[in-house]
């Protein structure tokens, strides 16, 4: 089996439904797909149950966990513990595959073998608009993950020896593949728009000082004795952006963030 895709959720019934949708339709079918639920109440467990049959039908194997966990990067190790694929892509509740197509056009090209990372481009979603992020939009800002994760897949052996660093509230993907960068693990550019992703909501987008503030941990600043100018210039730089978001009216924050990404807005 080529590619586990995992979905971690926690009461999102209505957001599941369209990655389910997105999965159950994909031409390609040589995947998994496990769904990591942290005990929903919501009727996600009677959902999944109503979903299990037509997966089984087309030919995908459909498998899925409801429990208790840690958060959503505990349920992303877990799902790494459980993946049977040689790939896995996570797929979070209410993103999908940017077409019914997508994974058959992603795994049509050359893979190196060498390779530890595939990755795409992605199509975000905003409510004032959306476009294509590609690898350049995203090296501007981190230059080690060039691309979302929903837009990547990871070999599972390497899923299961770096694993997530649950101590992280909002990046612990991010220090995840600084990690695979640090230790020369290859990373393959595929032209193709894997995700659909919404990032007007998203913890990075509404947190910008604790993403920056846990920057700083992933690059070992903290280790530094320039920390703590390093520390002020991230509160003075981004602590008043966060306070001004949060009580600014929504088409102020809506201008904003139209500017901040309006090289790829179309």
């Amino acid at each position: 089996m080529e590619l586990t895709i995992i979905t971690v959720c926690y009461n999102a019934v209505e957001d599941l439904k369209i990655t389910l949708d997105s999965v159950l339709n994909q031409s390609y079918i040589d995947c998994e797909y496990l769904i990591i639920d942290g005990g929903s109440l919501d009727g996600t467990v009677e959902l999944l149950k109503g979903y299990q049959p037509r997966f089984e039908a087309k030919g995908i194997l459909f498998r899925y966990v409801s429990e208790r966990d840690k958060g959503t990067y505990d349920a992303m190790n877990k799902g790494a513990d459980l993946a049977q694929g040689e790939w896995i892509n996570y797929m979070n509740a209410g993103d999908s595959f940017f077409s019914d197509d997508t994974l058959k056009q992603f795994f049509a090209h050359d893979i190196n073998s060498n390779s530890g990372v595939l990755y795409g481009d992605t199509l975000q979603i905003f409510d004032f608009g959306g476009g294509i992020a590609k690898a350049s939009d995203y090296r501007k800002d981190n230059p080690v993950m060039p691309f979302c994760h929903q837009s990547c897949f990871v070999r599972t052996d390497l899923m299961r020896k770096y694993r997530f660093d649950l101590s992280y509230r909002i990046i612990a993907d991010h220090d995840l593949f600084y990690r695979l960068h640090q230790d020369g693990i290859c990373c393959h550019y595929i032209e193709v728009t894997v995700a659909r992703y919404n990032g007007q909501y998203g913890l990075s987008a509404t947190h910008p000082l604790l993403l920056h503030k846990e920057g700083l941990r992933v690059h070992h600043v903290t280790e530094r004795w320039y920390y703590p100018l390093a520390l002020a210039w991230v509160y003075l730089r981004y602590g008043w952006i966060q306070a001004f978001k949060s009580h600014m009216p929504r088409w102020m924050t809506h201008m904003w963030m139209k500017y901040k990404r309006r090289k790829f807005i179309e």
